[in-house]
């Protein structure tokens, strides 16, 4: 039996996009395939609702975080990190990784963060600021636009990392003042893992422009130049995500939101039920696309919900590794899905008492 993947990403890829990723691949430099690529590009624009320029990379989102960090950053540059989890550390680490001015704000992992204590954190040279939408280390979502007011009139760019949300939960990249938002094929759009989405401001690209620090494979300018992209691309990853914006725009992305947000409700409900404790403080805070859940047995419920029911489930990552355990219901997951999961870790739980 197929295992079932209720995983934060990758997640279930539906029969549509696996058709149109086994289709004769043609050569990524003829007039048919620069066509097709430029197409989905502006598609994808429409999810991201922004009219910023935006770009796919062959790579995971982590290069399109890197993609970010490397092309804006300067050594020396002050960089503010907001952390409430395992994603929102990486943009941190890379920014450091260019010699970056890193200051840190934490706050506790399953609490979202704080304006207030990121205006105070606030200083007029600070280059960038860096943040995760929906954090998928805890299941909690962040509001992005009380970050971005305190930039208005700033230099100050904001980085949005919308890796485990864009296409799952509303997000207006334009609306919002995002500088440079990122996301990935494997999760909501319920891709395969292989491409990385990256949306770039004007206000970014003065950033971009401006720095003189070595990069060449992530360089945004040569995207930017490119026609249709600098690189050899993964056609098959293309033709999948054409395939996925299909049913993105069938199934309406409004609808597609609401779905979401149905699975997640239901997918709360049924674990309260069970007696288990969400991590997130609040329900106001959780995710649209993941429940993260507290449990001392975490690590034999993912165990057994593979072995006895075929239903693949995620752990914690850090310190919360064997205290937490994490399910997807993102992308293409169903109603049915989540009943049969919530019905399946009712099962464990019963032979565990």
């Amino acid at each position: 039996m197929t295992e079932l993947l209720m995983t934060p990403g990758p997640t279930l890829v539906p029969l549509e996009i696996r058709g149109a990723m086994s289709m004769p691949v043609i050569h990524h430099r003829t007039p048919e395939f620069i066509e097709l690529f430029h197409e989905t590009t502006n598609r994808l624009k429409r999810v991201f609702k922004t009219e910023n320029d935006t770009f796919i990379l062959s790579g995971s989102g982590t290069a399109c975080m890197e993609a970010a960090i490397c092309n804006t950053v300067q050594k020396g540059d002050k960089v503010l990190t907001l952390v409430n989890g395992k994603f929102s550390e990486r943009l941190g680490d890379l920014a450091k990784v260019y010699g970056a001015d890193v200051k840190v704000l934490e706050f506790d992992w399953g609490s979202p963060i704080d304006p207030a204590l990121v205006k105070e954190a606030l200083t007029p040279d600070t280059k960038l600021v860096t943040m995760v939408f929906n954090e998928t280390s805890t299941g909690v979502k962040n509001e992005v636009k009380p970050i971005s007011d305190l930039l208005n009139g700033t230099e100050t760019l904001l980085l949005v990392d919308a890796i485990s949300a864009l296409g799952g939960d509303e997000f207006k990249t334009d609306e919002w003042g995002v500088d440079l938002c990122i996301s990935g094929s494997q999760k909501c759009f319920a891709m395969a893992t292989g491409l990385g989405f990256i949306s770039v401001s004007q206000k970014a690209w003065s950033a971009i422009n401006d720095n003189p620090n070595p990069r060449y494979y992530l360089d945004l300018r040569k995207y930017k130049d490119a026609k249709p992209t600098p690189f050899s691309t993964s056609v098959t990853l293309i033709y999948g995500l054409s395939a996925a914006l299909d049913l993105i725009a069938k199934e309406k992305l409004e609808t597609r939101i609401v779905r979401h947000q149905t699975n997640a409700k239901l997918c709360r409900d049924g674990i309260k039920k069970l007696g288990f404790e969400i991590l997130p403080i609040s329900e106001d805070v959780c995710s649209n696309t993941l429940t993260a859940v507290k449990s001392d047995k975490a690590a034999v419920i993912i165990k057994k919900m593979l072995e006895d029911h075929d239903i693949r489930i995620a752990g914690g990552q850090a310190h919360l590794k064997g205290k937490v355990f994490r399910i997807g219901h993102m992308g293409s997951i169903t109603k049915e899905h989540v009943e049969k999961t919530l019905k399946a870790l009712e099962e464990v739980m019963k032979e565990l008492q």
